[in-house]
């Protein structure tokens, strides 16, 4: 299939091939988000669930909650600049991160949000946020941005990881292993490691290209995926050893969530593709009806429907039998 188009709409997928730089043009001061019937249908960029509850954030800080992924409420946001990502440590306390360097706060799992960092001087997005529990919580981003609070988010400080930082690669994704061990992965084959968030240190992957998502499979095990369907698995990142898994697209993978033994990875061309993680083998996803002329940039998973998020909105779809 044609790769779609690197119209900005894409190059906010986590920094889309790593070399679209931002230079933020935001007021002194942050405003606050449009409410927007057509918010549902616009620009989502990540999604997370806070207890019985599905949550997606996109462009111009739009943040959507539904209870049964398919009816959205937008929800007031102290930010209009992109938001990016969203995690949730338990079905209150979450982050939001995006634009501007902004991190947002939840404690009621969702239904409002306050803005705790917001540095728009600093012209380096976040991309990806971690909360390890209701006070440890990890951000990361562009140019090798990496922030991390001990208090709830009352105080950010910036991390300096030379490990990491060298080349002032962007950050894209961060996820805690089955073990506890954090992993966060970038651009260039980017991979790095760390047991309390602090102490990082990079491990050799294969790839050179850029990873724009991670999950944790197995006991200590990791799948890293991103430009080009470029997929790996390690049984212990920490080894080094990576296995190329076959996915039969070259679209760019962006989003991905585990259901039992199948990873979902989800992408440009609106490729959705499934991993089983134990065979290491690859299947596409085919949705009666569904258009492919979109991007996903996340998804969510139960056992019976699958939501997903893209440039052009949110979707919930039925799951095929395999």
């Amino acid at each position: 299939m044609k790769q779609k188009p690197l119209a900005l709409a894409a190059a906010l997928f986590v920094g889309l091939l790593g070399s679209v730089h931002f230079v933020s043009a935001a007021a002194p001061t942050p405003v606050a988000a449009l409410m927007s019937s057509k918010a549902q249908q616009g620009l989502l960029l990540g999604m997370a669930t806070a207890g019985q509850s599905t949550l997606a954030v996109g462009g111009n800080g739009v943040i959507l909650r539904s209870t049964d992924g398919g009816g959205w409420t937008q929800v007031k946001s102290p930010v209009d600049s992109a938001l990016t990502q969203i995690a949730f440590a338990d079905r209150q306390q979450g982050w939001a991160v995006g634009h501007d360097h902004a991190i947002l706060h939840s404690a009621d799992g969702g239904q409002n949000w306050t803005l705790q960092n917001w540095q728009p001087e600093v012209a380096a997005p976040l991309f990806a946020v971690l909360p390890l529990d209701a006070n440890r919580v990890i951000a990361a981003g562009a140019f090798s941005s990496l922030k991390l609070t001990t208090d709830g988010g009352r105080r950010w400080t910036d991390l300096d990881v030379p490990a990491l930082s060298a080349e002032k690669y962007h950050f894209n994704a961060l996820t805690r292993l089955r073990d506890g061990r954090l992993l966060v992965a970038g651009e260039h084959g980017l991979v790095g490691l760390s047991a309390d968030g602090s102490a990082w240190q990079r491990v050799a992957t294969p790839y050179e290209g850029s990873f724009f998502g991670a999950l944790p499979v197995g006991e200590h095990g990791a799948l890293v995926f991103g430009m080009r369907g470029n997929v790996f698995y390690a049984d212990d990142p920490q080894t080094g050893q990576w296995e190329k898994i076959e996915t039969g697209t070259t679209a760019s993978l962006f989003g991905g969530s585990v259901l039992g033994e199948d990873a979902i990875l989800v992408g440009a061309d609106g490729v959705i593709v499934r991993v089983n993680t134990s065979q290491r083998k690859t299947s596409a996803i085919l949705v009666k009806g569904l258009n492919r002329d979109q991007v996903f940039a996340a998804v969510q998973m139960t056992s019976q429907r699958m939501i997903v998020a893209g440039d052009k909105g949110v979707l919930k779809l039925t799951l095929p039998r395999q």
